[in-house]
């Protein structure tokens, strides 16, 4: 039992998930129809060396490989599966990847063409944080978000991530080719970010694999091929079905911004692809679902996920939909409630003791789940406190979407008996003042030219396919004066257009 703790502690840590041997086979050949074998290879994080001994069993071999492990266990499988009387000079250097400087301590004996190949860890910082693991690089913000991203998760990245960026700057003047396992979403973003972070690739194609099947893995990977050199960058990125597939079963588009899903459907609407002039609000955050949000029964009394009845000021509950309630079938009345505690970031909840005594009991009655919040946006907030709560909270009328679905639809959330319809943080929407305001933008929202705009941006792998940064890029002004309804804003918005002009077309 002990060994078998330790093992899973150490897949956990380490995101060690070793490559079957038919796996290595079938990409192995995939890499074989694009070159002629390499001189030279490199496995980064070569584990026991499933990929050293699939290479040495191909009828050309390399001349050297140099393969790095952390795990001194693995190592020494590694090493026992080579012939030190073998043509390739093989050696197998137990080491922390990021302890190793690239461009200066790889200890070649030759020159020619490198494959840097292999299956990079699947863990992410948050996961090495979570068991206390050491293997990964220094904590930055290597994205560059800002304010509240940075405190809410968009600063948790994957360590394949920081392997990926290390391996194409460091090895750039050997202008390798690098062709990894790892999660389609690490590729995606190294793919994301190579205009922004001037990466050298100058061609990238991703093959999916079934992590299911090869690693009981609950996750979308794949194998991210790209070539590393001084020429132009690649603006393309070809996506294919399985490794046996021959032909691209779509192309992404590489630019400046988030990369495209389908480049040719975009083409199509690309027009549509800027600026919104509207502000996107994400829905009510509290993590405290069991406590916060209230389940109306059949008699009228509402009662919490505890199945206790509560019973609080009227005024502090407001009817909620879910991104579930958005993306199924229409009810005439929604069934949960959410008790809001602030009506703005960073209210002082202390008040509520004289102004909703009832409500303070049943807070103080729960307080433990409360401070037991984990997320550290909650570091330093008054007791209770909430977050996605302002003004647009509280509109009258707002257009709303699930995030989490993967084929979008936009819902009208009119008022309940007066009272405004809240979401939850699953959901992102636009505050509207007027019913003939929230009906004209889920018209156009719901519009073939914003759902094929959004159908060639979204991927419907990704945790949350629907972001506030992809909203954000639906120019309402330029679909509406595409179809001659431009003029059909300023009657009912109070405001003027704050035009910007929108992204350029990417081909």
């Amino acid at each position: 039992m002990s060994l078998a703790l330790t093992r899973k502690a150490q897949r956990k840590n380490f995101g060690d998930f070793q490559t079957p041997p038919a796996l290595v086979s079938a990409i192995l050949d995939v890499l074989a129809g694009f070159a002629e074998p390499p001189s030279r290879v490199l496995e980064p994080t070569c584990g026991i060396g499933r990929f050293i001994a699939g290479i040495l069993d191909r009828d050309q071999v390399p001349a050297e490989i140099l393969g790095l492990e952390i795990q001194a266990e693995h190592a020494a499988i590694a090493r026992s599966i080579v012939d030190p009387t073998g043509p390739t000079r093989v050696q197998i250097t137990m080491a922390d990847l990021f302890g190793v400087d690239l461009r200066h301590d790889l200890n070649w004996s030759s020159s020619g063409p490198l494959l840097v190949v292999g299956n990079l860890p699947w863990v992410t910082t948050a996961g090495l944080g979570a068991t206390g693991g050491q293997n990964g690089p220094a904590r930055t913000n290597h994205r560059r978000h800002r304010g509240i991203d940075a405190l809410t998760g968009e600063s948790n990245f994957d360590i394949s991530e920081a392997i990926w960026i290390k391996l194409i700057r460091e090895l750039a003047d050997e202008r390798p080719t690098i062709a990894l396992l790892c999660k389609t979403a690490v590729a995606r973003t190294i793919l994301g970010s190579i205009a922004r972070d001037k990466l050298p690739i100058i061609r990238a194609s991703l093959w999916k694999i079934d992590a299911k099947r090869w690693f009981s893995a609950a996750v979308d990977a794949c194998l991210f091929r790209v070539e590393v050199g001084g020429g132009r960058q690649a603006t393309t990125a070809e996506v294919f079905s399985d490794l046996a597939a021959t032909l691209p079963e779509s192309i992404l588009g590489l630019g400046d911004g988030p990369i495209i899903a389908n480049q040719a459907s975009y083409n199509r609407v690309a027009f549509a692809d800027g600026e919104c002039p509207l502000q996107w609000r994400q829905g009510i955050k509290h993590d405290a679902s069991a406590i916060m949000e209230l389940i109306q029964s059949p008699d009228g009394s509402l009662r919490n996920r505890l199945g206790q009845v509560v019973e609080v000021e009227p005024e502090y509950v407001y009817p909620l939909e879910k991104g579930t309630d958005l993306a199924g079938s229409r009810r005439e009345r929604p069934l949960l409630g959410v008790i809001v505690t602030q009506t703005r970031l960073g209210d002082d909840t202390a008040d509520l003791e004289r102004r909703a005594p009832r409500l303070w009991a049943y807070l103080q009655q729960h307080r433990e789940v409360f401070t037991g919040r984990k997320s550290s946006i909650y570091r330093g907030r008054p007791p209770f406190a909430m977050f996605g709560v302002g003004d647009y909270t509280f509109a009258p009328f707002k257009v709303g979407i699930s995030g989490l679905h993967k084929k979008p639809r936009f819902r009208r959330l009119d008022p309940v008996a007066g009272r405004p319809k809240l979401l939850d943080d699953t959901c992102y929407f636009l505050p509207c003042g007027t019913e003939e305001q929230a009906e004209l933008l889920v018209q156009v929202l719901n519009g073939p030219v914003v759902l094929s705009l959004l159908d060639s941006l979204i991927f419907p792998d990704s945790k949350r396919p629907v972001t506030k940064k992809l909203l954000q890029r639906i120019n309402l002004f330029a679909i509406l004066s595409e179809a001659g309804l431009a003029d059909r804003w300023q009657p009912h918005w109070g405001q003027e257009w704050s035009v910007r002009p929108a992204r350029p077309k990417r081909i």
